[in-house]
């Protein structure tokens, strides 16, 4: 065990640099070529939202887990803001239990967004991949900007990630190394950050850190990953399968996905009453 308490050793598997007492200075969002304004203007953000959240429970009993708060606002709102921030105006929702709050909750607070709304009637038997699958139609013809609906984040973490030069980019945490378990999706990398292997089946010795659930893809390699989840969904049957699979997949067809190391900025995935309640002692400090 760290010898730290057990609150400090939370935060660091979380990701939170306890040390770090003021948030990092913005940059400016300025695309850095016409090939970057281009991709930008393409993308559209997904939102995976469908869960039940049952390690959550009984806090999720009656709402679901991207409705939570953290300090005053909720995680589905600070992500929304975030995408805002970054120039994202095309979003899209896939929600499934208590699909009806999420949607009165976007409606009613932010109306200037456009936002399309995605339902997965099959929420409580199958996994990411099949929500993601969900939108295939909506994203036709553009960019995927990919995340999940259970992560806090610095929204510098989006800026960086969307102004990488690597157009199949995901977001990872070296810090995590020292600290991961069967649980969470972990990358095994090359020497220069890309992407070998991406599960949770990885062995933490051999891992090079943590995936932290934000992904950007371009137009044709979205096309490809949507033909892979229709292969591994309707014809292998694999409907609870994480959307990694389908990355692991785009690599063994020639694709190469870069890892880009969030370091210095915070990321925490909320899976557990603990997660939540240290997200809500930090957030203030941490993330905004």
């Amino acid at each position: 065990m760290d010898h730290r308490s057990s609150y400090e050793y939370l935060l660091a598997i979380a990701g939170f640099d306890t040390k770090q007492k003021a948030k990092i200075t913005s940059f400016d969002f300025k695309p850095q070529s016409n090939h970057q304004l281009i991709f930008l203007t393409m993308t559209k953000a997904v939102i995976l939202a469908a869960g039940l959240a049952q390690r959550l429970k009984p806090i999720t009993n009656y709402t679901p887990k991207s409705l939570l708060k953290i300090g005053n606002k909720t995680i589905l709102g600070m992500t929304l803001e975030s995408l805002s921030e970054n120039q994202i105006s095309e979003i899209v929702i896939v929600v499934g239990f208590e699909a009806a709050q999420i949607q009165q909750y976007v409606r009613k607070n932010y109306p200037q967004l456009s936002i399309e709304f995605v339902y997965n009637a099959e929420y409580e038997f199958t996994n990411n991949a099949y929500s993601l699958l969900l939108t295939q139609k909506a994203l036709e013809g553009h960019s995927l900007l990919l995340l999940d609906g259970d992560i806090v984040f610095d929204s510098l973490i989006l800026k960086k990630l969307l102004l990488c030069e690597e157009e199949n980019t995901l977001a990872f945490n070296k810090a995590h190394k020292n600290f991961l378990t069967s649980e969470e999706i972990k990358v095994r990398l090359t020497q220069d950050n890309y992407i070998i292997e991406i599960s949770k089946d990885i062995k933490p010795i051999l891992a090079t850190g943590e995936s932290v659930g934000i992904h950007r893809f371009s137009e044709p390699t979205t096309h490809m990953l949507y033909h892979i989840l229709h292969q591994q969904i309707h014809q292998q049957h694999q409907m609870d399968e994480f959307y990694e699979s389908a990355f692991e997949e785009l690599i063994h067809q020639g694709e190469k996905i870069y890892a880009m190391d969030i370091a210095p900025y915070n990321s925490m995935e909320i899976d557990t009453e603990a997660d939540w309640h240290a997200a809500n002692k930090f957030v203030n400090i941490h993330i905004y």
